[in-house]
Order: structure tokens, then sequence, then C-alpha cells
């Protein structure tokens, strides 16, 4: 699992610290606890193309759009998008779309191609 943060003056802040602990209080025994810089987050591109296909899926699926960007939050047990490095968000986002064409038979458009190059 992954938690976002920020680290000032040697002090460690997490963005979802309610979240941090409700998921410690899931797990027993050992850990390995890991802290590294953030990616870059995911481009301008990334994102359009998101939304994008999360109004494809809502409008064919019945919810709001909010709904269903919950609904890919929950399926693959992401706190928050925002936190994504691009690489990551790439993978969600092919993710999705197997999952849209193999459970659901919606097929996703593919990204704009004079900007798959900074997708």
């Amino acid at each position: 699992m992954k938690f976002a943060g920020k680290i000032k003056q040697g002090k460690l802040t997490l963005d979802d610290n309610l979240g941090f602990r409700d998921y410690l209080r899931l797990i027993e025994g050992d850990v390995h606890l890991e802290i590294k810089p953030t990616e870059k987050v995911r481009s301008p591109q990334q994102n359009a193309y998101y939304r994008v296909i999360i109004r494809i899926l809502s409008k064919d699926l019945g919810y709001t759009e909010a709904e269903m960007h919950k609904v890919i939050k929950e399926k693959y047990e992401i706190q928050s998008t925002k936190q994504l490095s691009k690489p990551e968000f790439t993978e969600l986002i092919e993710e999705i779309k197997r999952w849209a064409v193999i459970e659901m038979g919606i097929v996703l458009p593919n990204a704009n191609p004079t900007r798959q190059s900074s997708y």
C-alpha cells in the first residue's frame, strides 16, 4: 500500500493520516517501510485522457463521473490518483482499458496520437 506525504524539517506529514492508521490496523507482523522521493505526478494529457475514460464508462454503466472515479479507486485500491507517477498512471489507464474490454465489452478509445509521446 502506498501513502503520500511530505517531509519538512525532518518531520513526516501524511496526506491521509487516518487512512494510514486504518491500514495499520489491518496488518500484523513484520513489515517493510520504504520512504522515497516521489516522481513527477501525472501529466495534464494523462489527466485529460483519464477524464475521457471516466466519462465514457460512467455513461455506459449508469454512474456519475464522481461515482465512476470512486469505483476505479476502490477496484484498483488507490487512495488518490493525484499522487500517481506518470508510469503508475499509465499502467492504471491500461488496466482500466483491459478491464473495460474483458469484463464489460467496452472498447475505450486510444489516447490522442499527437500527444502519445507525453502520455
